[in-house]
């Protein structure tokens, strides 16, 4: 059995969460930079998490669920995670989930730093917990 990683897809971070092998649970793996090393540090993160069976992106449409430039640019991202990763790559719905995310972290006190660090990483579980409770 595999486990399922997603990435909440920015443009200078990029949040990673991870299933656990019964794909019941998501958890933070970490936030990699954007940039040329993406891939090497992705990959580097992902060495120790056993077998991975597939990738999930959150795909940021508008409220209407029409696509936005971000959207166009996490559909690219995708593709270039399909040439440099052997799983299959599956877009998930986000919307809300930056809006959700940020409102748990104000109510539970995160200053704006702590929020600003944490925030991308947090947005990937709660992609990855909706794909596995909607899966």
């Amino acid at each position: 059995m595999g486990r399922i990683v997603c990435l909440d897809f920015g443009t200078k971070r990029i949040g990673v969460a991870i299933s656990d092998e019964r794909k019941i649970l998501a958890r933070p793996l970490g936030m990699v930079l954007a940039g040329a090393k993406f891939f090497e540090e992705l990959k580097k993160l992902l060495r120790s998490e056993g077998v991975i069976e597939k990738i999930v992106i959150g795909l940021p449409l508008k409220m209407s669920g029409q696509d936005s430039a971000m959207t166009t640019m996490a559909r690219s991202f995708a593709e270039e995670i399909k040439n440099h990763f052997p799983y299959p790559v599956e877009l998930w719905d986000e919307r809300l989930t930056s809006m959700l995310v940020e409102k748990a972290l104000s109510e539970a006190g995160a200053s704006r730093k702590r929020r600003a660090e944490v925030s991308d990483t947090l947005s990937a579980v709660v992609i990855l917990q909706s794909y596995l409770d909607k899966t």
